[in-house]
């Protein structure tokens, strides 16, 4: 079967991300679409200069094989290794590619006549990162005052950091009398569908003026950067009953925010949107993500469809600053857990194929799983074919994902399911 076959609509994956500094070759598949029909348009963004087409502006596109494959050069001149964002577009092979040398965003007909995109930064020197319910961010410092706020903005493990259990914190420190805020970013552009925040925070009980944002946000200017938010917060004014809200940018035009209430004492709470071509749809859940909620643990639910952004390069934001730079009403430092952020393609799901199951020498099993791209799989198991139990949790990255046991299971036969999780 193709590499291509059984998904509902064209993708493209990036498979070997050259390292920064490196002069390898960027490497890639794409699904669901003929090869023949289609290139792949490659820019990069090199710091001090800006986006640059690649290979060449003489030869800009690149050839997808018969498998779905593609390699693209992009350190043809100058100084293309120390590129941090690279972005390979699926286009059709009459894509009308301008010549891109310098430009500080791309030109706004790039995106217009794309079928897919994949936009990605790469770690480079100098940057903290961290990995955070699966997917890499880079976390936001700064020396001056920069927005939003505007706020300082800290690195340090005092202000973002990991727990145990996988969760992340975002704090409000004061260091050296100065307040110090919390940002990272999603290393990828994810595109149109479903983004999921989960809080282990209560939202009631933040200082008046912190604000968290669960966001997402291009620098491209087109369509208001691209910002669809969710965001907690009273906004320095203690005596609002609402805490929370919906936005799709710019927040002061009629119709395009909405207020709501989180009330008090819930500690778990979901927010998410899904973002369509033609409308987002919000809502706020009490307690984890459930695709048919009980009507009782909706606790707000908007649907805005005036001008909805088109999908271009921007990335998943989560930050947690200050209202106008101010130090927060109670003088005392502020925290907020987030439990996991999940992003889920619009697609209907198909079902998860176990392949090569084998068992270890240390006698635990290991397949692989061809699977959906950001589509999450619970793995479950049993030796009777009746009681089940879970094995473990896996996001696939790729359409081929490796799963390994790593708890002691019973000896005999076992056996194994994949569930595509909602």
């Amino acid at each position: 079967m193709a590499p291509w076959a059984g998904y509902a609509t064209p993708s493209v994956l990036i498979t070997n991300l050259p390292a920064y500094g490196s002069f390898d070759q960027l490497s890639g598949i794409v699904l669901e679409a003929v090869p023949a029909s289609y290139r792949i348009a490659v820019f990069i963004y090199v710091p001090g200069y800006g986006w640059v087409s690649k290979p060449t502006c003489a030869e800009p596109l690149t050839i997808i094989q018969a498998d779905g494959s593609w390699t693209a050069n992009i350190t043809t001149g100058g100084s293309d290794q120390l590129a941090k964002r690279l972005a390979a577009l699926l286009v059709s092979t009459n894509y009308a590619e301008p010549c891109v040398d310098g430009a500080a965003v791309l030109p706004g007909n790039v995106y217009s006549q794309t079928v897919a995109s994949v936009v990605v930064t790469r770690q480079s020197p100098g940057i903290g990162w961290l990995n955070f319910s699966g997917y890499d961010w880079w976390i936001k410092t700064s020396t001056g005052l920069v927005g939003p706020g505007p706020n300082y903005f800290s690195d340090s493990t005092n202000n973002v950091w990991l727990d145990a259990q996988g969760r992340l914190h975002l704090r409000i420190t004061n260091r050296s009398n100065q307040w110090q805020c919390a940002e990272i970013v999603s290393a990828r552009t994810f595109g149109y569908g479903s983004y999921r925040f989960e809080l282990d925070s209560e939202v009631d009980n933040l200082d008046v003026k912190a604000v968290l944002g669960l966001f997402t946000w291009s620098d491209d200017p087109a369509y208001a950067d691209r910002e669809i938010d969710v965001e907690c917060s009273r906004w320095g004014n203690a005596a609002d009953s609402n805490n929370a809200q919906f936005v799709v940018q710019p927040y002061d035009t009629a119709g395009h925010l909405a207020r709501y209430d989180v009330v008090a004492g819930i500690s778990n709470s979901t927010h998410d949107f899904i973002w369509e071509t033609n409308r987002v749809s919000f809502q706020s859940l009490r307690g984890g993500y459930s695709p048919s909620p009980d009507p009782t643990n909706i606790l707000s639910a908007w649907i805005y469809s005036l001008a909805v952004p088109q999908t271009g390069d921007e990335n998943v934001r989560l930050n947690f600053w200050l209202d106008t730079g101010s130090p927060p009403a109670g003088n005392s430092e502020v925290e907020v857990i987030i439990k996991s952020f999940q992003f889920v393609p619009l697609d209907l799901p198909r079902p998860a194929l176990l392949k090569d199951i084998t068992r270890l020498t240390n006698g635990l099993a290991q397949f692989r799983i061809q699977s959906q791209p950001d589509r999450r799989y619970q793995i479950q198991t049993t030796t009777n074919l009746i009681e089940w139990q879970e094995a473990g949790v896996i996001l696939a990255t790729n359409v081929l994902t490796v799963f390994a046991e790593t708890n002691s299971s019973p000896s005999g036969t076992r056996y194994f399911r994949a569930i595509t999780l909602p």
